[in-house]
């Protein structure tokens, strides 16, 4: 009982914590400061950064899969092949969320949701595999 008490305490933190830092797009290119031709070239460019910090991330997580001491090469290979499947399963996620629901859900139409989501999802993909694989 004091471990789904201690859950639910961790899940509610983690969910005001979320609710009062600014989503990752909105940390760079924020639509209070800027016009609409600027927000538009500043999503696409941190898209692009984004999508770059990614796969650095991912080649990085490989490349640390890759120096482990002591793991046999089938495991390793092994390894590898699931954490790249992995990481095409959630880019087709990432992407259908970004495609299909991000318009509906968007609360305002300042700049592309589009880019805004894919944004968000990279940061935070890119973090966690920075957490998992240092």
């Amino acid at each position: 009982m004091i471990r789904y008490y201690f859950l639910l305490t961790m899940l509610a933190a983690g969910a005001a914590q979320a609710q009062t830092q600014p989503q990752p797009q909105l940390q760079v290119c924020d639509p209070q400061r800027i016009g609409a031709r600027e927000l538009a070239d500043c999503l696409r460019t941190a898209s692009d950064k984004s999508d770059k910090d990614l796969a650095a991330a991912l080649e990085a997580a490989l490349k640390s899969i890759d120096a482990r001491p002591k793991i046999l090469a089938t495991r390793r290979a092994r390894w590898r092949h699931f954490l790249i499947d992995s990481q095409t399963q959630w880019a087709s996620w990432r992407d259908q969320e970004c495609q299909d629901l991000a318009p509906l859900e968007a609360q305002t139409s300042a700049g592309d949701p589009r880019l805004a989501c894919l944004i968000d999802h990279n940061q935070k993909r890119t973090t966690d595999l920075k957490a998992r694989y240092p």
